[in-house]
């Protein structure tokens, strides 16, 4: 494992100048080890990454509720308290970066299409007791966007949405 990987040694274990108190630094990552992989749909499935999702990257998860307003039964004239209750839940995976051409007609035709793909989000290089693991689920290809401006590459984004749910996996 690199140094992000290192969860002790002297910045760690040295005591903090204002308190005394030793630092519990955050595990982090790099932003490139959050990695998008989509499934090739054989059996047994390979999960690779598009050379295109090389800048920004993201997963978001989102639960809609119902709302409710709940009338005081000895005053009505009282505002009523709003409730709100859980009744789905939907994820949102992002990527974007400079295009990478060969993948131009695999988004163009997953865009297009009726049909989900399987994709995993790692937090590559962490092990499973350290937080490292994958989110997995059937995705659609909602937005494809291919850019370009004078003096630039050409820049794609892709936007996936949720098909069902999403299951977290913890690494080995």
């Amino acid at each position: 494992p690199g140094p992000e990987a290192r969860v002790s040694g002297p910045a760690r274990d040295a005591p903090c100048r204002e308190t005394g108190r030793t630092r519990a630094l955050v595990q982090h990552r790099r932003g490139v080890k959050l990695l998008i992989k989509v499934g090739d749909g054989a059996s047994p499935e390979v999960f690779s990454t598009y050379c295109s999702i090389n800048s920004e990257r993201g997963i978001s998860f989102k639960a809609n509720t119902n709302d409710f307003n709940i009338p005081d039964c000895d005053d009505p004239d009282l505002m009523a308290w709003l409730v709100r209750e859980k009744v789905s839940l939907s994820g949102d995976i992002t990527g974007n970066g400079t295009l990478n051409t060969p993948d131009t007609e695999a988004f163009f035709d997953w865009v297009t299409s009726a049909d989900t793909r399987n994709v995993r989000v790692y937090l590559d290089g962490v092990a499973g007791a350290a937080g490292g693991g994958y989110w997995s689920g059937a995705y659609h290809c909602t937005q494809f966007d291919v850019t370009g401006n004078v003096g630039e590459k050409v820049q794609c984004a892709i936007q996936l949405t949720s098909d069902g749910a999403i299951t977290w996996t913890d690494n080995a």
